[in-house]
């Protein structure tokens, strides 16, 4: 299978470079096109108007000074326009993609805008609390390329909704499981320091939380479990008649 690889954490990151590694090792071709540096937090943001330096590293590596969507969008859509890929995947995050991070993800956002162009992508993403050594974060990173390579070889099995991305979620040193989560709404949290009047504000870091409920992603993880979820990609082109219908009546159109 001919793959493409993206990231938010660069081309030389651990996960991405484990994953190809992990990938080629059971015979696929894999292409890596990923920032020339760690792009967490882009989300789908793409760079318009201004020039996109590209830098091939190697016979299957390029480097982009752009975000991680640049990344999915100029491999399919410029640089290996006459190539056909069977799978896009983006990762592997270091950390994971839960709740509402995926609404700040890079990590997703290049799969999303695979999917826009009509691939199958997958968004791999793991949990690095605890690794507190690099053979520690090594050994997160294998078993997470392990589960993706389950994944990519059940690809054709798969009922693939149409524009959606497949996001996956691995615990880290040890996994109980698999399942199919249901993604739980706990939001970003700031932490505050303030000195004579000027205010500090660091955007992320929570404490993990979900609700009660055990199927959850964030209580599926922190109880040892792989997540896997479909996310549905956006598109401008249909909307709800019903909502179209209420904007009408209210400006009496």
């Amino acid at each position: 299978m001919r793959i493409l690889l993206c990231n938010d954490d660069g081309y030389q990151a651990m996960g991405i470079q484990t994953l190809a590694a992990t990938l080629r090792r059971a015979g696929h071709d894999v292409t890596i096109v990923a920032p020339h540096e760690e792009r967490s937090g882009q989300s789908h943001a793409m760079t318009f108007f201004r020039p996109v330096l590209v830098r091939k590293i190697d016979g299957s590596t390029y480097s982009v000074y752009g975000t991680p969507a640049d990344c999915a969008f100029l491999a399919l859509h410029d640089i290996f326009k006459n190539t056909t890929f069977d799978l896009v995947i983006s990762g592997i995050n270091h950390g994971l993609n839960v709740g509402w991070d995926v609404n700040y993800s890079g990590t997703v956002g290049a799969a999303t805008e695979a999917a826009s162009l009509g691939h199958k992508a997958i968004a791999v993403s793991v949990d690095l609390e605890g690794c507190t050594t690099q053979e520690l974060m090594k050994k997160a990173f294998e078993n997470a390329a392990e589960l993706a390579l389950w994944f990519v070889g059940r690809i054709e099995s798969i009922n693939w909704p149409r524009m959606e991305v497949l996001n996956l979620n691995h615990p880290g040193l040890q996994m109980k499981g698999l399942s199919v989560y249901v993604p739980t709404a706990h939001k970003m949290s700031t932490e505050e320091l303030s000195s004579q009047g000027t205010t500090v504000y660091m955007i992320g870091g929570q404490a993990r939380r979900g609700s009660e409920k055990s199927e959850e992603d964030v209580n599926l993880i922190q109880a040892g479990y792989a997540t896997a979820s479909f996310l549905e990609v956006r598109q401008a082109s249909t909307t709800n008649t019903a909502r179209l219908n209420t904007l009408a009546d209210s400006f009496k159109i």
